[in-house]
């Protein structure tokens, strides 16, 4: 979620359409784990249907994820310089829909090295238990960001399993200011949460209306999408505001403009893409492959 290459989030996209099936979900991980990337997606575009419509599925270096929005943002820039297409939809393997439309500064078609603007439609994830956690929980939380308990002001969790945690907006928790420890967030939360979600209304520039950083697996992700899903109806409640600018200030950086559309319970999210790497992988059982094969 950038335009200058080697910050926001690295995401390698894999396009399958050269496959008759999808890749064993076994090799799938072993390409994320060699990888090392928050999140390796691979999309397949779907049999008997229209050029843009897709399939996705996300891997961490650990395990299948059920959605990842930095990762649709990836898979569409891919797609578009690929096809010279400007909108897709996706369905995810746990069957999410969500919808994606490229577009440039100069409104034709990007070359490789022009940054693009993505816009994708998600479906909202509000958060839905206002959690009271025991002092201990509260402490444990507040340790492992080196605040104190009181500039903690609300903790929550949507059915996504993020842990939402409101700071004071006068705490900077811009990784440049504040050292947190991913892995203690991690021990802090309770069983089968997917990530820990640092947020606040952010008073250090005037420009942006709320800010976050995000932590999984005991490390941060540097700029994520769906935690949108649950941040934007979460601000937009509180701020009472359907349009808002957010910053999430990790050491990659990241930006977007967002959208809350509250009547048909979605969210949109616009952000800047751009390409860094293209090239292609070895994949065992080569029969299976046709025309160019997998593409990086």
């Amino acid at each position: 979620m950038t335009s200058t290459p080697f910050s926001g989030n690295a995401t390698p996209v894999f396009i399958l359409n050269g496959l008759d099936d999808w890749l064993p979900g076994t090799f799938m991980q072993l390409i994320a784990r060699e990888l090392n990337h928050s999140e390796t997606v691979f999309v397949r575009r779907r049999s008997n249907a229209s050029p843009r419509v897709y399939d996705i599925r996300f891997y961490t270096p650990y395990a299948e994820e059920p959605f990842c929005g930095h990762g649709i943002l990836g898979a569409a820039h891919a797609l578009h310089l690929s096809t010279g297409l400007t909108t897709f939809e996706f369905t995810t393997f746990t069957g999410i829909e969500t919808s994606a439309s490229v577009s440039t500064r100069s409104q034709t078609w990007a070359n490789d090295e022009s940054p693009v603007f993505v816009s994708m439609e998600f479906p909202s994830s509000p958060v839905v238990d206002r959690l009271q956690p025991s002092f201990d929980v509260k402490a444990d939380f507040a340790a492992a960001l080196g605040i104190q308990k009181a500039e903690i002001l609300q903790i929550g969790m949507n059915d996504l399993m993020d842990i939402i945690l409101e700071l004071d907006p006068n705490v900077d928790f811009s990784a440049e200011r504040m050292a947190i420890d991913p892995v203690a967030l991690l021990k802090a939360s309770p069983p089968g949460t997917r990530s820990q979600v640092i947020t606040s209304s952010w008073t250090f520039d005037e420009n942006v209306d709320f800010a976050k950083r995000v932590f999984a697996y005991g490390s941060e992700d540097q700029a994520t999408g769906s935690t949108y899903c649950a941040l934007v109806p979460y601000w937009g409640e509180r701020l009472q505001k359907a349009e808002m600018k957010a910053l999430q200030p990790s050491w990659r950086g990241g930006a977007a403009h967002v959208n809350w559309h509250r009547d048909c319970a979605r969210i949109k999210i616009t952000a800047e893409s751009v390409k860094t790497i293209d090239g292609s992988i070895k994949v065992p059982d080569r029969e299976r492959i046709r025309g160019d094969g997998a593409r990086l």
